[in-house]
């Protein structure tokens, strides 16, 4: 049985905690009496906690993220009280800044700061050796990215058939966005591309398919970028999903010209816009030409066959209900296949911290630490754009409606407009957010669309009971009523 155990807990089961790997592959010597256990937050700390204890182990280290900080608290609480002989081990972006007051880090007996690749082979290789150090708190950021041992030896056939690859060929970001941890550091460190290149062609040979990018800018550099994407253009069919996070300003005119022969489906990429409004984006320090962001997800979405997810974040400083709605209206009109309302969370050490004062940024005090309010957006209208980004994911981003939905977006003054009256509607009938079947869309949509006395009922049923239909494994019958 393994005597050092590292753990996290993911949001899903289908996410693989690549940190992890990152950190067994670069134990040295201790590589093989480490094991990695993942958990996911439909799974109890309590069952966790139980799971981990009977392992045993000497070193237990876990993985802290925004989104699981208050389970792993209550694991490392429940495992340090029945193994207190276990030596804790934390790390992850939740706990490398502003640590001090955290529970965890109470209860912990080791934290590992920011990239732990380095520092945790010296911590653990002082631990076996029985001189347990003195210092509490261990970092060390790897300059050289060469001297590292990829990690994709790690993921084993389970991992391959059922979950997703994150792979990695760039660290860092060159940007200074405020509400983003890169924005500490910034500055992009690049991996060997013939190293990357080969550890990507054994996954491949493996049966991977599904590989998504973690680079926070994958087409920051022109000629990185376009080595990777001749090597999956050379090997790629439509079965393949490749997801980047790219910066839409950006895009080179070689870069969207490679992206146009990739199969339709194949990529997905990911655009943060993030904000339209000028006196946000200079507030938070983000450097964007909406006008080149508009021409190329102009481009990706008409001359290529990418699948884009366009972002923007609610409640950042001097954002607007007025001026977010014109961010909305932005994407609506140029129709990616994805649109995602995001709320600002406060991230431990962001650098948007400096404007809590001026702008009366009221932050929730417990994970995700989400906005609440701010001097120009107040906690009514923040609420109902959480409700809006989640109807927009049931009624648009999931594809349920693709031909209804323009009657939607035309159903008030702007899409926008209409979107927030729709959620209005939805939250009153229902009460729910979440849990509502495909049959009760159908009709709260239909309900809306009639009650807004611009469209016929024939046109709507039928553009309704076609988008029905067009799903697969319908079972159910669909009958259309005014709710």
């Amino acid at each position: 049985m393994s005597n050092i155990v590292l753990f996290t807990i993911t949001a899903r089961y289908s996410h693989s905690a690549f940190g992890l790997r990152w950190l067994r592959a670069n134990l040295g010597k201790y590589r093989e009496q480490t094991q990695i256990v993942e958990f996911h937050l439909k799974q109890s700390p309590s069952m966790i906690a139980e799971t981990l204890i009977a392992m045993r182990p000497q070193i237990l280290g876990a993985g802290v993220y925004i989104w699981n900080l208050r389970e792993i608290t209550e694991v490392i609480q429940i495992v340090k009280r029945v193994l207190p002989e276990t030596v804790v081990i934390i790390g992850g972006p939740e706990v490398s800044f502003d640590y001090e007051e955290l529970e965890i880090f109470k209860e912990a007996d080791y934290l590992v700061r920011g990239e732990g690749e380095l520092s945790l082979p010296v911590l653990i290789g002082a631990l076996l050796e029985g001189s347990a150090p003195v210092d509490r708190v261990w970092s060390k950021k790897v300059e050289n990215l060469d001297i590292l041992a990829l990690p994709y030896d790690e993921y084993t056939e389970r991992d391959l058939t059922n979950r997703i690859i994150y792979v990695e060929s760039s660290r860092g970001c060159p940007f200074h966005c405020e509400f983003c941890l890169s924005a500490i550091e910034p500055g992009v460190r690049f991996f060997n591309r013939e190293k990357f290149l080969k550890e990507m062609e054994k996954l491949i040979a493996r049966g991977a398919k599904n590989f998504t990018f973690v680079d926070r800018t994958f087409n920051i550099n022109e000629t990185h970028a376009l080595e990777i994407l001749e090597f999956f253009l050379k090997r790629v069919d439509d079965s393949y999903r490749l997801h980047f996070e790219i910066v839409p300003d950006r895009l080179s005119r070689k870069v969207l010209e490679r992206l146009k022969y990739f199969p339709r489906g194949v990529l997905h990429l990911e655009v943060g816009v993030q904000s339209v409004s000028p006196e946000t984006l200079k507030l938070i320090s983000r450097n964007q030409d909406i006008a080149r962001t508009k021409e190329a997800i102009e481009y990706l979405l008409s001359e290529t066959g990418a699948e884009v997810h366009a972002d923007l974040v609610a409640g950042m400083p001097g954002e607007t209900w007025e001026s977010f709605r014109d961010g909305f209206n932005f994407l609506v009109r140029l129709s990616p296949q994805e649109i995602q309302l995001g709320i600002l969370k406060k991230l431990r050490g962001a650098l948007i911290s400096r404007h809590i004062e001026d702008y009366k940024l009221s932050f929730a005090p417990f994970p995700p630490y989400e906005i609440l309010q701010t001097n120009t957006m107040t906690y009514e209208e923040l609420q109902k754009l959480k409700r809006m980004a989640r109807y927009l994911e049931l009624f648009y981003n999931q594809g349920n409606f693709p031909n209804t939905i323009k009657y939607l977006w035309q159903a008030s003054v702007t899409p926008f407009d209409s979107l927030a009256e729709f959620s209005e509607f939805v939250w009153s009938r229902t009460g729910k957010t979440h849990e509502l079947s495909l049959v009760t869309q159908a009709n709260l949509l239909f309900s809306y669309l009639m009650g807004s006395g611009k469209f016929s009922k024939e046109e709507l049923e039928q553009s309704i009971r076609k988008d029905y239909a067009s799903k697969p494994g319908r079972t159910e019958k669909l009958s259309l009523s005014v709710q």
